[in-house]
């Protein structure tokens, strides 16, 4: 069963085209508009325009530390489709061998996440000199492992076809599994507390109401394994689960029906899940002596996503509790499911889940993040960002969690032009972005050598990042 749930997810990571909310390129600048305001809703006061429009934006990332990205081709080709013929079979589908990912064995657990971000119409309008507004919509999707040993995640890439993994019982696999996929309509409205030609202290919030739409995990509290040859039938093998302990919940709205995920979930009354969230900021800026208008030295600091969706619905929701011996799970077993609810389906009917069992419900919290945000200005348009975002969920928790990070974004901006080269760690592994604004309209990475990456450079990553906005706006007046 961990095989092959761990398998789906792991392969949805690495060839989908669904590659954190970060912006790192964009997020700290006073140019950010609405973009600002998810890394602190105070920066609402601190945004160069008076009037700003976000039409839509996106974000594309994920980041693991397990394997590293190997193929002779870049991620960039591989979802743009754009693979060189001598790398695809005669059908014209990617020959994606087993060797393009090579496995970081270092003996720590590990983690995986892959998260979209679609920012949808959204506005922001300041209200004078010392207060703003904001509204925004959105829709976020992730899912993470997190956790996991090695020998299980070498059995999740290598199949049940290695004899190297034959008949080795594991018995150390306290993961977790979670994915949600909500959308929120968000209202920020922020002030400052103090202002003079010296400083000024300002404060934001955003509430959000949550409509989900579809979510599930699997907190594994306890699971022993052995990958075995089936002597029954030739060329045949199976994972023999011993003893499997373990919380287990999904919905079905999606699988039912056909739906798909797009922002009109945010007025759809059928949505399995609601909930509330809130980001909480306070910023600080000590003004330039050159111009009043700029700040020297800015410090912002915020709790972000605090809040969870309930999913809570007789005809969509699963939750179990399993404890169970002596199983046996086959690849076959899951030829006929599709995607992760079909997946959870059949894991209930080989567990032998029963209505009676199902509880219906269940609460996903948000990625509740510490964000610190430290900007000084060089002067000449200069200015370098440094950033920490800092996971507060608690390592059992049934969340989402936004990946740890710390990161140095030099950048030179004015109102018509911006380029930001955010240097980030993350998973403990470097990488580099590079982003480029012109007038409200973006586009950027805070993981270029994942985009770029491939055996031929030797750049070898362990994730991507991408992403792009679109938006009207006009400048503040001055006064």
């Amino acid at each position: 069963m961990g095989f092959r749930l761990l398998r789906f997810a792991f392969l949805f990571f690495f060839t989908s085209s669904v590659f954190a909310q970060n912006f790192l390129g964009v997020a700290p600048s006073s140019y950010g508009g609405t973009q600002s305001i998810y890394l602190n809703p105070a920066f609402a006061t601190d945004s160069k325009y008076g009037f700003y429009f976000n039409i839509g934006a996106g974000n594309a990332h994920l980041d693991n530390n397990y394997v590293r990205y190997k193929a002779p081709f870049s991620l960039t080709s591989l979802v743009l489709k754009r693979v060189p013929g001598q790398y695809k079979l005669s059908d014209g589908a990617v020959l994606f061998r087993p060797e393009y990912l090579e496995e970081i064995n270092n003996g720590k657990r590990k983690n995986a996440t892959a998260w979209t971000d679609l920012r949808g119409p959204s506005l922001m309008v300041q209200l004078g000199d010392r207060a703003a507004i904001g509204l925004t919509t959105r829709l976020r999707a992730t899912a993470q492992i997190k956790n996991a040993s090695e020998s299980l995640m070498s059995v999740v890439r290598a199949g049940l076809e290695d004899e190297k993994l034959y008949n080795i019982p594991s018995r150390d696999n306290l993961f977790n599994i979670n994915t949600n996929t909500y959308a929120e309509l968000g209202l920020t409205l922020a002030a400052a507390l103090i202002q003079n030609e010296y400083q000024q202290l300002s404060v934001g919030v955003t509430v959000k109401r949550l409509q989900g739409i579809t979510a599930g995990y699997l907190r594994n509290n306890g699971l022993s394994y052995r990958v075995l040859s089936d002597t029954a039938q030739s060329n045949s093998y199976y994972m023999q689960v011993d003893q499997l302990n373990a919380d287990l919940g999904y919905t079905t709205y999606l699988q039912d029906r056909g739906r798909s995920v797009t922002l009109r979930q945010l007025f759809d009354g059928n949505n399995p899940g609601r909930g509330w969230g809130a980001d909480l900021g306070f910023s600080y800026q000590l003004k330039s002596a050159d111009n009043p208008a700029d700040y020297a030295f800015r410090l912002g600091v915020a709790i972000t996503d605090l809040g969870s969706v309930r999913y809570r619905d007789d005809q969509y929701v699963q939750q179990y509790s399993v404890n169970t011996t002596n199983q046996r799970f086959t690849s076959s077993d899951f030829n006929n499911a599709s995607g992760s609810e079909g997946i959870a389906d059949v894991l209930r009917t080989k567990l032998n889940l029963t209505e009676a069992n199902n509880r219906g419900r269940f609460t996903s919290g948000l990625p509740t993040a510490l964000s610190v945000n430290a900007d000084i200005n060089l002067g000449s348009g200069l200015y370098v960002t440094g950033t920490i975002l800092q996971d507060l969920r608690s390592k059992d928790a049934i969340s989402i969690r936004q990946p740890s990070l710390i990161a140095v974004t030099p950048r030179l901006e004015t109102s018509a032009f911006g380029v930001a080269i955010p240097l980030v760690v993350l998973n403990n592994a470097f990488m580099a972005g590079a982003s480029i604004r012109v007038g409200p309209v973006f586009l950027g990475t805070d993981n270029l050598f994942g985009m770029i990456g491939s055996n031929s450079n030797k750049l070898s990553p362990r994730g991507a990042d991408v992403y792009a906005g679109l938006a009207v706006a006009s400048l503040r007046r001055k006064p």
